[in-house]
């Protein structure tokens, strides 16, 4: 189930923005855009397509704002990895402390 005032939002928004770069003398370029449709796990539902400038906007499964990458599940999987990658760092430092002084921790 999508609730239709949802999806009227997220294309009126998407007007909006063309609307604003039309105004400042810019294109909304289709092949860059992305968007994504998140719902929790339990509510999967077919997400809608958007139209804008004659062609079709799908959903994308990932996309990247401000160098943060995000999937539609919202799993931040990168995340994940760079913590796994962290841990033997961290506890290195933690084996360290004992020999270390207050002020070079």
């Amino acid at each position: 189930y999508i609730s239709l005032p949802r999806v009227i939002s997220v294309k009126q928004c998407l007007e909006d923005v063309r609307v604003w770069k039309g105004v400042n003398r810019l294109r909304l370029n289709p092949d860059k855009t992305e968007w994504l449709w998140v719902l929790p796990p339990k509510g999967y539902a077919e997400s809608p397509s958007l139209v804008q400038g004659g062609g079709y906007l799908p959903p994308s499964e990932q996309a990247r704002n401000l160098g943060v990458l995000m999937d539609s599940q919202l799993k931040l999987e990168h995340l994940s990895a760079v913590a796994r990658g962290t841990f033997p760092q961290v506890h290195q430092v933690h084996q360290l402390r004992p020999y270390l002084d207050r002020e070079a921790l």
